[in-house]
């Protein structure tokens, strides 16, 4: 504090006359004095000292969100809550991690769950994006940015199921044990679809929430699994799994990001979705 009304004047760059008549008109405003003139200069009065530790206080506030909110913008901070699979986390944990060095500031939250528990996350405001397959079908309220294709495949222990002739008819697949993620899971739903519209149906001896378990039950020889061959790509290359190709072909799929159209998102999640997008293979 100068003391001072003509330094002060100086340094706000308008008259000494007006900054008396704003220190006055601020005195009748509030109805208190704020300042005792002395010889040596004006300082501020209990009253006066009171006010302006706090507006100090609430200022020192502002900026300070104001900084947060430059960061934001920048993408040097904020949080991204995402919703997927155990799954298909596995398989993003690269591209998470090297987003990761890039933002080392953005926070990023996971929940994994069923695609559509994860949707209704999304319509509470719960999550900011969903990354999954394709759901069987989609309303019309949400976007969806594809990511890339993959395919249902079944799959099998080698040493157990070589002898099996491909490609195999579903008619005499359905005599091999067959896993199943269970309901309401989109690649049980698949699965029922691909066997109904052959006028087949399917006796699942294994039917588990989590496809990661399925595809070690596959792995070990309990039957032979149907999944995404995008979370089998390393036990296939492995050959701890082998592709089992059918009449008719298994489907092909999309996979990629769910969001909200009427939700506006944070230049984090913008920057996330354009990394995904850039670098996907």
């Amino acid at each position: 504090i100068n003391q001072n009304i003509t330094k002060a004047s100086e340094e706000l760059n308008i008259s000494q006359p007006a900054v008396t008549k704003h220190i006055r008109n601020l005195e009748d405003s509030l109805g208190v004095i704020l300042f005792n003139r002395t010889r040596k200069g004006v300082v501020l009065t209990p009253v006066g000292q009171k006010i302006f530790l706090d507006v100090k206080n609430a200022l020192t506030i502002l900026d300070n969100v104001e900084n947060e909110i430059r960061n934001y913008k920048d993408n040097n901070c904020g949080t991204i809550r995402i919703g997927t699979s155990t799954t298909l986390v596995r398989v993003l944990m690269n591209y998470i991690n090297n987003f990761y060095k890039k933002y080392p500031n953005v926070k990023i939250e996971i929940n994994t769950d069923t695609t559509k528990d994860n949707i209704k996350l999304l319509q509470q405001g719960m999550l900011d994006l969903i990354i999954c397959k394709l759901p069987h079908t989609l309303d019309k309220d949400f976007n969806f940015i594809k990511i890339g294709d993959s395919s249902y495949e079944f799959v099998a222990n080698k040493e157990l199921y070589s002898n099996i002739n491909q490609p195999i008819r579903l008619e005499e697949l359905i005599k091999y044990p067959i896993l199943l993620q269970k309901e309401p899971s989109n690649s049980c739903y698949s699965a029922k679809k691909m066997f109904k519209e052959n006028n087949l149906e399917i006796d699942s001896k294994l039917n588990i929430g989590s496809s990661s378990l399925l595809i070690d039950f596959t792995k070990i020889g309990y039957g032979i699994g149907y999944v995404t061959k995008l979370y089998v790509e390393k036990e296939l290359r492995n050959k701890n799994l082998f592709i089992i190709k059918t009449i008719p072909e298994t489907p092909r799929i999309s996979y990629g990001i769910i969001s909200l159209k009427n939700n506006v998102l944070s230049n984090s999640c913008n920057n996330f979705i354009e990394y995904l997008l850039n670098n996907k293979k």
